[in-house]
């Protein structure tokens, strides 16, 4: 050993002539000074000890001796204060102090039986907690330490938390109970052999914290719900030999059929239309008096009753198969993944009436009072998400093995977020949900699962909009059919801008609400602190998802437009990072502009976007960076949400329409814009040509009319969202060809030469003020084949300008300037030789 530290002579010092009851105030200090005593505490005696190493070994064993003092003394004070010295001694001493905490372990279990503070109780707990978790990494101190008096410290423990014969009530808080069943999962997963006796008391003491409800006699917190679900499944460790696998399984079906049980009275106002899969047979229930269950029996659940108490039973056990889902097991499991989704289909099955206009969308009991069925409809929502996190946790424990159940559980999250979309918790749960189950199964969805996501991707895109203050209709509300059509009736009444602004939309509304603070027009401030909403957290996180792990190919235009519109409104990264990733294609192969310069400018410095910019490839080269300065996605976006709604079926009313017909109208109304936009594309390249050819003709080399062709395109205002050819190897291949055939074709026939008289009267023409086309036709009717002199300049630049034109925006439209710059002038050499 070396020199002692300052540290431990200070500490035995003031052990020793610091009063007893004045221990608890400094016992701060006595910690930090233990704390930087430990290694000296943890180093081995040496045999031979020299002058400063029995120095050093003295204070040791004086601080130890002062310890045990304190620990066996009677002043409540000096224990509190020992159990505070054990705690840190442990903790910084290693082997050394195990080996000597023999003395403490006993008096710390002593504590748990004398009348001291509830606080000294809790601190003993957590100290023993700690030295048996030590201890069992040294097997010879197990035999000699830990196996003689570990039954004591269980049995004290339980009868702290063991509730009186007489009440229900336990005799210590929930917090001190909190900390015992934390304790106990520890010691059960490390010494199950030893804790096997106590099993059933364990079981019978917890019981009560896993589900309770509004008709027990205590309000049990969720930490100690989470501690006494996770204590009652660590005891199928104790199980004899390899019985542990059997046992959890048992486990994990006694609750399942406790809560079809349980479902079996809150249901009872509906008329189910679920069969069982996992054969689970539904008893006759009563429908006098109110819905009960629950018993005082030794294996039953505390008695419930009432409607608001069994949903309440029912979401505890849910939250019971999720710990299962949730803890390690000692074995490994066979999880009866069948029982769990035949009750989740159940509990999906009954969804809430439609918010609109009231009307049950499950048949009803007529036996059953409007009051209870009024109760049903409120408590359902709360249910519903607890089936939800069902399926998250699934999903997490089975990773890529639960891609056979994708299709099940994507069915059922779609009709519970179909009936309560309107509530916030049900699109939270519904978004993190979709997140797990994107990442696992979502490039291998059907056509027919995508199109049934449409109204999650509506509503993520609204909360994201509406969090970020581009978006103010009301929170998970529909699209009106009339603002889905035309957004804004009455052109000169702008709609609400992308701040949020207070603007109206509807002036008749405003007038039959008589307030007159919303003809104000204010700038909104609540988005400012949606950032930090959980819903706008689970939302933002699932965006990116929908491009980089969906079928691009089976979500509709309106769709992918809004995802886009979202990503750039939001500032969202990622969002943006898999829209350009993952450029949209539509059905007839033609690629949708890419939000590439939208990233780059919100995005200037980041390395990432770096990267992507200087090597992907060009997909969709109409836009350029000019696009992303002089068009506003906020622009027109209450009337993409609205399109999405209706393209994608958000209603919920239209999903027996004949699918191919909606195909069919989808892709005319596509050919027909394409046609369009084609007729357009087609009217401007042969407006630039003629007026290129014209300019290029009178001596202008082309200038002019380059200029005025640009400005003319500079005009229009761009849409990055208009369909654009895609610059691929296919199509260069394609226009090289249709280039090749027009050589052939001139080459076949040569171009005529033009006579002296013909070169007079197109100056007249020109100098009479007639048209460019005028010109031509003239130019036309007196070709003879007398060569004529031209200018080939100018009209090399038209050709690379019109080549340039053809390679970025694969024009089809063949208009273009040829002429053969091989033929020769002798019209000069004839006259001179007449």
């Amino acid at each position: 050993m070396a020199i002692p530290p300052p540290d431990l002579r200070v500490l035995c010092r003031r052990l020793a002539s610091t009063p007893v009851d004045d221990l608890p105030h400094i016992c701060p200090l006595l910690v930090s000074h233990v704390l930087r005593c430990g290694e000296v505490l943890s180093a081995v005696p040496e045999t031979k000890a020299k002058d400063k190493s029995s120095e050093t070994a003295t204070l040791v064993h004086r601080l130890r001796t002062h310890i045990t003092t304190l620990l066996a003394g009677k002043s409540a004070s000096g224990r509190f204060a020992a159990v505070f010295l054990v705690k840190a001694v442990v903790d910084v001493g290693g082997w050394e102090s195990l080996r000597a905490s023999d003395v403490w372990i006993r008096g710390l279990i002593g504590i748990l039986g004398k009348p001291d503070p509830l606080v000294s109780k809790e601190l003993c707990v957590i100290t023993l907690t700690k030295i048996y978790s030590l201890l069992q990494s040294y097997q010879t101190l197990v035999r000699e330490m830990a196996t003689p008096t570990l039954p004591s410290f269980v049995t004290a423990m339980l009868n702290l938390v063991k509730p009186p014969a007489s009440s229900k009530v336990p005799k210590v808080p929930t917090s001190f109970v909190d900390t015992v069943a934390g304790s106990l999962s520890k010691i059960v997963s490390l010494y199950p052999t030893t804790t096997r006796p106590f099993n059933a008391q364990i079981r019978a003491a917890f019981k009560a914290y896993i589900a309770p409800t509004m008709s027990d006699a205590v309000t049990v917190p969720q930490s100690l719900r989470e501690s006494a679900r996770s204590l009652l499944i660590v005891l199928h460790y104790t199980a004899p030999k390899n019985g542990s696998s059997d046992e959890w399984v048992k486990g994990i079906k006694s609750y399942t059929k406790e809560a079809h049980t349980t479902a079996d009275q809150v249901f009872r106002s509906v008329r189910e239309s679920w069969e069982s899969t996992a054969g689970y047979r539904v008893d006759t229930i009563r429908t006098d008096g109110e819905p009960s269950g629950g018993g005082d029996e030794a294996d039953e659940l505390p008695a419930w009753t009432g409607v608001t108490a069994g949903a309440e039973r029912l979401t505890g056990l849910i939250g019971q198969l999720i710990e299962y889902l949730k803890v390690p097991t000692k074995a490994p499991i066979t999880i009866p993944v069948g029982e769990l989704l035949d009750l989740a289909s159940r509990i999906t099955l009954i969804t809430l009436p439609k918010p609109t206009t009231g009307e049950d969308s499950v048949e009803t009991n007529p036996a059953i009072s409007r009051d209870e069925k009024a109760e049903l409809w409120s408590v359902l929502p709360e249910v519903h998400m607890a089936i939800l996190n069902l399926h998250t946790v699934l999903l997490r424990r089975l990773a890529a093995n639960a891609m056979p159940l994708a299709t099940d559980i994507l069915d059922q999250m779609v009709r519970v977020f179909t009936s309560g979309r309107h509530i916030a918790a049900i699109r939270e749960t519904v978004y993190v949900l979709a997140k797990e189950l994107l990442e696992i199964s979502g490039p291998g969805l059907l056509k027919l699962s995508v199109d049934s996501m449409a109204p999650v991707i509506q509503a993520t895109c609204q909360d994201i909009l509406r969090a970020t203050g581009h978006y103010d209709s009301p929170a998970g509300g529909k699209q009106d059919s009339s603002s889905s059509t035309n957004p804004n009736p009455n052109p000169k009444k702008p709609t609400a801008g992308r701040n949020g602004a207070g603007i109206l939309n509807n002036p008749q509304k405003v007038q039959s609400s008589g307030n007159a603070d919303v003809y104000l027009t204010t700038t909104s401030t609540t988005h400012s602190s949606s950032f930090s909403d959980p819903l706008f957290a689970a939302a933002l996180s699932l965006l990116p998802l929908f491009l980089s792990r969906l079928p691009q190919r089976h979500l509709s235009p309106e769709a992918r437009g809004l995802v886009d519109r979202t990503a750039i409104l939001a500032n969202s990264k990622q969002a943006m990072l898999a829209s350009v990733l993952n450029p949209y294609k539509d059905t007839r192969g033609r690629y949708y502009p890419t939000i590439l310069p939208f990233l780059v400018r919100q995005f200037p410095a980041d390395q990432e976007v770096e990267v992507l910019r200087t090597n992907l490839m060009r997909v969709g080269a109409g836009v350029s960076q000019t696009v992303a300065t002089s068009w506003d996605p906020a622009e027109g976006l209450d009337e993409v949400v609205g399109a999405a709604a209706n393209t994608g079926g958000m209603e919920g009313e239209d999903e027996d329409e004949d699918e191919d017909m909606v195909d069919a109208e989808a892709d005319a109304d596509n050919e027909a814009g394409a046609q369009l936009a084609a007729e357009d594309q087609t009217q401007k390249s042969k407006a630039a040509a003629a007026a290129t050819a014209a300019a290029a003709v009178a001596g202008v080399w082309g200038a002019t009319a380059e200029k005025s062709a640009a400005g003319d395109v500079a005009t229009s205002k761009p849409n990055p969202f208009t369909t654009v050819p895609i610059d691929s190897p296919e199509s260069r291949a394609e226009r090289a060809s249709t280039k090749k055939r027009k050589v052939g074709e001139e080459a076949a026939n040569p171009p005529k030469r033009v006579t002296r008289s013909s070169r007079r009267k197109t100056v007249e023409a020109e100098e009479d003020t007639s048209a460019t086309t005028t010109t031509a036709e003239v130019v036309e009717e007196v070709a003879t084949p007398a060569p004529a002199p031209v200018s080939a300049k100018p009209v090399v630049a038209v050709m690379e300008q019109k080549e340039g034109e053809d390679d970025g925006e694969d024009s089809d439209s063949g208009e273009s300037v040829q002429i053969d710059m091989s033929l020769e002038d002798s019209e000069d050499e004839e006259e001179e030789e007449e």
